[in-house]
């Protein structure tokens, strides 16, 4: 099985369906990675459209600033091995689906508001079958799963909620 790591970003801020400060920390820890040059593929799953747009806005800004970064991001998008594509990617809950990488990044992305409110709100997991979209997620990994979170699982309440209680499980 794959080992699991969580990084808190105790200062995450959920603000209009995203959370800049994950999607910048997500960015910062994909440049760590292609450092390493260690052949690993690399997903990254957000639970929203709207943060995935941010941490592909994010990987834009550090690569306008870091050229070498540029040109490995690039190389690893395009990643094919024996005409398979294994290229890096940014995907969302409703469209990750038979992908598998190495290495998986997940952002929680829900966290209090600007005002200090979490809400409850954590769309597609809330649905009908909210838990079975979380659990394809956490089985795409080969060898690691990174969940970058803002959160702790004792701030999920709606544990009636199939999808919400299996987060909550999950981050605990």
């Amino acid at each position: 099985g794959s080992e699991m790591c969580i990084r808190d970003r105790p200062n995450g801020i959920y603000e209009k369906r995203k959370n800049k400060d994950e999607a910048h920390y997500i960015a910062l820890h994909v440049r760590e990675l292609l450092n390493q040059n260690n052949g690993l593929s690399i997903g990254i799953v957000a639970f929203s459209e709207a943060q995935q747009e941010e941490i592909e806005s994010a990987l834009e800004r550090l690569a306008k600033e870091d050229s070498a970064f540029k040109t490995r991001l690039r190389a690893e998008m395009d990643r094919e091995e024996d005409g398979q594509y294994l290229g890096l990617f940014v995907k969302n809950l409703e469209n990750v689906q038979g992908d598998e990488r190495d290495i998986i990044i997940l952002s929680i992305c829900y966290a209090k508001d600007p005002q200090g409110k979490m809400r409850m709100n954590f769309g597609p997991i809330n649905k009908s079958g909210g838990e079975k979209r979380l659990n394809v997620i956490f089985s795409r990994s080969k060898k690691h799963m990174a969940v970058i979170s803002s959160i702790q699982g004792n701030v999920i309440t709606n544990t009636y909620n199939d999808g919400a209680n299996c987060l909550k499980n999950y981050l605990e």
